[in-house]
C-alpha cells in the first residue's frame, strides 16, 4: 500500500498537537495519509503506553488516516543510530509517500530532535540500491519539518482553519495526557489546563502571518518549487480586496 504523506511523530500525540490540522485538511482533498510513533511513551509521566495506544488508535480514526505504526524505539532515550534509520527507511520504501512530515531536529526535547535527526537522515539512504535495509528503494519528494518547542522561520504555513475543530478532537483523545481535574497526577506542560489555549494561541500567531485564523508551520531545507506565483498569492488578494471595501462605500483606494 503506498500513501501520498507520511507523518513522522516521536511519540503518541506529537503528529495531533503539531501538524493535526494539516494531516486532517490532507485527507479531506483526497490524500492518503499514514502516521508513525517512534515510541510508544512509555516514559510519560501520566497514563500508560497501552492507554496511549488506544487514545491514537481513536486519534488515527478522528483524523481518518489510513494507518497508524508504531517502531517501539526507546521513549526518552532515542539517538540517531543505523538501526533507527533502518526501521525508518524500511517503512518508507513499504508506504512510498509524497512528502514526509517530522520533527524539526533543533528542539528542546531530545526523542523529538532525534526523531528529526533519524528521519532528516534517511532521505538520501532510502533511495540507495545497497542500503542495509527491506524493500525496494524509493525516496520521498520532500521531507517537511513541523515546529514543537523550537521556533523557526516557517518556509509556509499550512492554512488550518477549516480543520481546526478536528484537530483539538484529535488531541482530546488523549485525556490520559491532558488536564483532568478529577485525576490525581504529576503536572505536566501538556497537563495544565490551558494547554489547548496554548495550541490555539500559537496556530492563530502563524494564521495570522498568511491572514488566515489558524495556521501550521513547516520548515523545509532547500527552496520550495512553486508552478504558479499568481495562483499561489491569490488568497492575499482576497484579503486585500475586502480589507478595502466599505459596506456603503464600496471599493476604497489603496492606501
Amino acid at each position: 500500500m503506498s500513501v501520498d504523506v507520511l507523518a513522522i511523530g516521536a511519540h503518541p500525540d506529537d503528529v495531533e498537537m503539531i501538524c493535526g490540522g494539516t494531516v486532517a485538511k490532507m485527507v479531506d482533498r483526497g490524500y492518503r495519509v499514514a502516521i508513525i510513533d517512534m515510541t510508544r511513551g512509555e516514559m510519560g509521566t501520566r497514563g500508560t503506553p497501552e492507554t496511549r495506544e488506544q487514545e491514537a488508535a481513536e486519534a488515527a480514526r478522528v483524523l481518518g488516516v489510513c494507518e497508524r505504526i508504531n517502531l517501539e524505539q526507546p521513549d526518552g532515550r532515542m539517538e540517531n543510530t543505523l538501526a533507527a534509520r533502518v526501521a525508518v527507511v524500511e517503512q518508507i520504501r513499504r508506504l512510498r509517500p509524497k512528502l514526509v512530515l517530522t520533527h524539526y531536529w533543533d528542539d528542546l526535547h531530545p526523542d523529538h530532535s532525534a526523531t528529526g535527526m533519524i528521519v532528516r537522515d534517511t532521505m538520501y539512504p532510502s533511495g540507495f540500491a545497497n542500503y542495509p535495509a527491506k524493500g525496494t528503494p524509493y525516496r520521498p519528494h520532500e521531507y517537511l519539518y513541523f515546529m514543537a518547542h523550537t521556533p523557526f522561520e516557517p518556509s509556509f504555513i499550512v492554512d488550518v482553519t477549516d480543520y481546526w475543530e478536528q484537530k483539538i478532537e484529535s488531541v482530546k483523545c488523549y485525556m490520559s495526557q491532558l488536564h483532568d481535574q478529577t485525576v490525581d497526577g504529576l503536572e505536566t506542560l501538556i497537563a495544565e489546563p490551558t494547554f489547548i489555549k496554548r495550541l490555539e494561541g500559537r496556530a492563530r500567531n502563524y494564521g495570522n502571518m498568511i491572514y488566515r485564523e489558524f495556521g501550521e508551520p513547516f520548515l523545509v531545507r532547500r527552496p520550495v518549487p512553486i508552478e504558479d506565483p499568481v495562483a499561489v498569492y491569490e488568497p492575499f488578494g482576497k484579503v486585500h480586496a475586502s480589507a478595502n471595501t466599505h459596506p456603503e462605500l464600496g471599493e476604497l483606494p489603496v492606501q
